[in-house]
């Protein structure tokens, strides 16, 4: 025997659900909930409104809607006309202060459809509204900021730029978020951004250096990277890097490095009349000898080969000196290629050997029996090692000395590195001169830049290796060069 449906029962049950509803679910929820009928009077009033509108039941129940501030747009008129509002409006709690607000509207309506009350909820956008304004906020400074601004996913896929970095890269917007910050790298240059940004340092994960970029029409330039990581939860979720373009700080590095260089040049300039005027003496008197031996009609043609011989090797030991001056000088594009250190440094000291013999200095070398490969620039090196010997030689000037020049292999962390150690015999450096040693302008030479081993450490740097200068035990200074062997 089956039951027959009674459809009052059902609707009564209905009712009771719905009252249930009403005065325990909706009551406690914690957003606002507002029954009203078609003239805004309040008949119905949550915990979540009281909490986001300050009056109690009490206080607000049988009063108008609009004694929450709600006042645009005429939302009851909607509602009378059966339609359902969804949007932000401006409310106003009990303590007079205005907030903005989402609120949805619906009409409620009666067996016969027509609209007879409106249930209404609304959530607070105070936070949201002070979240985007922030956002927007950031958005705006780092948008204008002169640094280019990347962020990239935990897999390297760049979620946001600014207009600076398009600016560097030629890119537009579009054609960057969503692309992976390899693209932008130049090819040359990618082992070792990946090499940086893949390993935290000590400063929490932060890392600066200075890398190559390409950009849209194939063009390199050299840009200086802070790259941060991101985490979300103490788990990595990516990175922001900031871009400075170095393309006028590297030109003025290289200038400042060519002034050091012809500065060096002037110093040498004793040197270099000595190294020019002693064969050219020797050229012109043979030239002499010989004219005198032919208008004599003593021309013996064993010593004429011989006198000619000799001034060929006079001729040539000027033109490899002007060539090693004019090479040392020229303000060249820096080009980088594998070099034997030991050529390098014979090289520069066809330069200062004459003037340390005349203020009574020998240099001494004990060069690594075989090549010590290095990658880098020959002539840039050349300008440490003379700044080296030229110190040295002032600290030894009036009494002369010894200066030894020794290099031999390392091994360091499984890393093979090239050693160059220039070590004096003169007074040693000052205690008080020692922590300053490398500061840019700092010198206690009468006639210094203060430029040389500033100059020098950079130089060095940028080949991978490292600069060292203090004194020996036994007296004097010592200089150790490291750098990375091929």
């Amino acid at each position: 025997m089956t039951s027959q449906l009674n459809w009052e029962d059902i609707i009564l049950g209905f009712k009771r659900t719905t009252r249930d509803f009403l005065e325990t679910v909706v009551e406690n929820l914690s957003e606002s909930f507002i029954v009203t009928d078609l003239e805004g009077r309040i008949g119905s009033y949550n915990k979540g409104s009281e909490a986001l509108f300050q009056y109690t039941p009490r206080e607000i129940l049988g009063k108008s809607i609009l004694s929450l501030g709600v006042k645009k747009p005429n939302v009851l008129a909607r509602i009378r006309r059966g339609e359902t509002f969804r949007g932000e409006v401006v409310c106003c709690r009990k303590s007079g202060e205005s907030f903005p607000a989402y609120v949805v509207c619906i009409p409620l309506r009666d067996q016969n459809g027509r609209p007879m009350a409106m249930v209404g909820s609304a959530r607070d956008l105070t936070a949201e509204k002070e979240i985007e304004r922030l956002k927007q906020f950031n958005e705006s400074i780092v948008t204008s900021l002169n640094d280019g601004i990347q962020i990239v996913d935990r897999d390297g896929y760049i979620t946001f730029t600014n207009k600076r970095f398009e600016e560097l890269t030629g890119h537009g917007r579009g054609e960057i978020i969503g692309r992976h910050y390899q693209s932008f790298v130049a090819r040359d240059a990618l082992e070792k951004f990946r090499e940086e940004i893949k390993t935290e340092d000590q400063n929490h994960g932060r890392k600066v250096f200075e890398t190559m970029f390409i950009t849209k029409d194939n063009k390199k330039i050299p840009v200086m990277i802070s790259a941060s990581r991101l985490y979300r939860n103490g788990v990595y979720d990516g990175m922001i890097n900031a871009f400075i373009d170095v393309t006028e700080v590297k030109i003025l590095k290289e200038e400042l490095f060519q002034s050091e260089k012809l500065t060096l040049l002037g110093k040498l300039a004793g040197e270099i009349a000595h190294e020019i005027n002693n064969p050219l003496s020797g050229l012109i008197m043979a030239t002499q000898m010989l004219m005198e031996d032919v208008e004599a009609g003593q021309v013996d043609p064993a010593d004429i080969l011989n006198e000619l011989k000799g001034i060929e090797n006079d001729a040539r030991r000027c033109r490899n000196f002007i060539e090693k001056v004019l090479g040392f000088s020229r303000m060249l594009p820096e080009k980088r290629d594998v070099f034997n250190v030991n050529d390098t440094i014979e090289d520069s000291l066809i330069l200062v050997a004459r003037q340390a013999e005349l203020d009574n200095i020998r240099i001494e070398k004990d060069f690594w029996r075989s090549d010590l490969l290095i990658f880098g620039s020959s002539n840039n090196l050349q300008q440490v090692i003379i700044n080296a010997v030229n110190n040295a030689r002032d600290a030894m000037a009036p009494l002369g000395g010894i200066i030894t020049i020794k290099t031999y292999p390392s091994v360091k962390n499984r890393k093979k590195l090239a050693i160059i150690e220039i070590n004096d015999t003169g007074r040693g450096i000052p205690r008080d001169v020692i922590g300053r040693i490398f500061d840019s302008f700092f010198t206690t030479k009468e006639k210094g830049t203060g430029l040389g081993l500033s100059v020098s450490k950079r130089i060095v740097e940028e080949h991978g290796g490292t600069l060292f200068v203090g004194n020996r035990e036994s007296g004097g200074a010592s200089l150790v060069i490291t750098l990375p062997r091929k």
